[in-house]
């Protein structure tokens, strides 16, 4: 069956050039990056963070255990960058799902054939196409995207593969080996620690458009004035929202934003993205109430350069709680989508 891929969903602009910075990633203009702070400073975060996760991580859980309240708050400051991808395997279960596992990524990348195979192919120049890793035909990084989305289309073959999944698994790549990326897009997408997110990617995409209905509600209630607006000039949250789920705002935000939003959301789930929506959206709210729809619609897919430092919005999302109202909008969704199939069921029922 074909899928409809992110791109069909909604568009919006790729990432613009920039020079490359000591990490190879594209250059951003640095808020909190480890070249932003004094060498000393930096020195002794690291080693804060080494005592905090042990020897290859063996102290990791016990350390959490003990102080949830500082992993969570030294979370929110930002990963170290040298450090960030063996924490993100820590905190999103995936190392334990690569220990239980030895030998199946190979499998599934050398012996057996998916049938997403040339949809990869097509789509792999157009994630992060500026970025250096990524930017050499069948280079190391190409291949590597290929490896991972290949593996997973056949590891778990109702999902298969929807281009949105590349942008994920691009970013996992700059920090991670292909079998540690691998497994830690099976840790998110089946729910090894947060509830699980392949129907991010399955035919229709369900949780996109469960969430998109969640974030148009807290939408109305946080900001009852921009909500009537966006009703006014027929702007719903699937024009501009849809890539904030569906990557994690890894497809057109700044490295520098997406990876400390990314530290956040693997360890304490997707309301991160709910909040972080709802913080960019208060932080430009006086603006984007006096814009028509054309305007609007490019306002929201650029947001402003103050917009996107992560010292000022991080905070704010922190601030803005939303997880009591998710579970009740998620009730009150399946409710809604219960009441539109029983009529269908009812029907069916009757010609049996």
């Amino acid at each position: 069956m074909e899928k409809k891929s992110a791109e069909d969903h909604e568009a919006g602009p790729l990432p613009s050039p920039r020079l490359i910075d000591r990490f190879s990633c594209l250059k951003q203009d640095a808020y909190h990056s480890p070249e932003s702070l004094s060498k000393g400073s930096e020195e002794r975060r690291i080693r804060k963070w080494r005592k905090m996760i042990g020897v290859g991580g063996s102290d990791w859980k016990r350390y959490v255990r003990r102080k949830p309240h500082v992993v969570k708050r030294r979370i929110r400051k930002g990963i170290p960058d040298c450090l960030r991808g063996l924490v993100w395997q820590l905190i999103s279960g995936s190392r334990d799902l690569l220990l239980m596992n030895p030998g199946v990524y190979e499998q599934l990348v050398i012996y057996e054939t998916s049938a997403s195979e040339l949809d990869i192919i097509r789509d792999i120049s157009r994630t992060f196409p500026s970025h250096v890793f990524f930017q050499q035909r069948h280079g190391p990084g190409q291949r590597s995207l290929y490896n991972v989305l290949k593996a997973y289309s056949v590891y778990d073959r109702d999902v298969g593969y929807v281009q949105g999944m590349g942008f994920v698994t691009g970013l996992l790549l700059l920090y991670m080996s292909e079998e540690d990326a691998f497994w830690l897009l099976v840790a998110l997408l089946k729910g090894a620690v947060h509830a699980p997110m392949e129907g991010l990617y399955q035919v229709g995409l369900p949780l996109v458009q469960q969430y998109l209905f969640q974030f148009d509600q807290l939408v109305r209630e946080h900001m009852p004035k921009l909500g009537e607006h966006f009703s006014g000039e027929m702007m719903n949250p699937s024009m501009y929202a849809s890539q904030w789920f569906i990557t994690v705002f890894s497809y057109s935000f700044p490295f520098h934003l997406a990876l400390r939003i990314w530290d956040v959301f693997l360890y304490e789930g997707v309301k991160i993205v709910f909040k972080v929506g709802l913080a960019l959206l208060k932080y430009c709210h006086d603006d984007l109430v006096k814009l028509p729809f054309e305007k609007l619609m490019q306002a929201l897919r650029n947001f402003p350069d103050d917009a996107m430092n992560p010292d000022v919005l991080l905070p704010m999302a922190y601030s803005i709680k939303v997880s009591g109202r998710l579970k009740e909008l998620k009730l009150e969704y399946d409710l809604k989508n219960a009441k539109a199939v029983q009529p269908t069921e009812l029907c069916t029922n009757g010609n049996k």
